[in-house]
């Protein structure tokens, strides 16, 4: 059985988080944008909190992808992604830096860098 995606949206000051739960889908990538285009104007930082993340279909790396771009050019703020499985919580960190500037917070308790391709 494949559970849909769920959201709730948490807004303060400058910063809002967006949970996501169930299956990420290619075709969620218009509802996501249209999630943030409601967030006020005031925000700059996203947190795109995938914890709650029990399956990715076809296309919802795509998804993501287009959910950074779009808060990129349409705020020109910060963006941050949580995800999980059982063997890694990490935090990835976009603050609009080159690519080699990138930071993956912390996995597990220790600081380490991640080698990867940008989302």
């Amino acid at each position: 059985m494949t559970t849909g995606l769920q959201h709730s949206l948490e807004v303060s000051d400058g910063s809002a988080t967006l949970y996501l739960a169930g299956t990420i889908a290619g075709a969620d990538a218009f509802k996501l944008r249209g999630l943030c285009r409601d967030i006020p104007e005031r925000v700059r930082t996203l947190r795109l909190d995938l914890h709650a993340v029990t399956k990715l279909d076809d296309g919802a790396m795509s998804t993501i992808r287009s959910l950074v771009r779009y808060w990129r050019e349409s705020r020109g703020g910060g963006f941050r992604l949580s995800f999980a499985s059982e063997h890694l919580v990490a935090t990835c960190v976009d603050t609009g830096a080159c690519a080699s500037e990138r930071v993956i917070d912390r996995i597990g308790e220790r600081k380490a860098a991640l080698t990867g391709m940008f989302l």
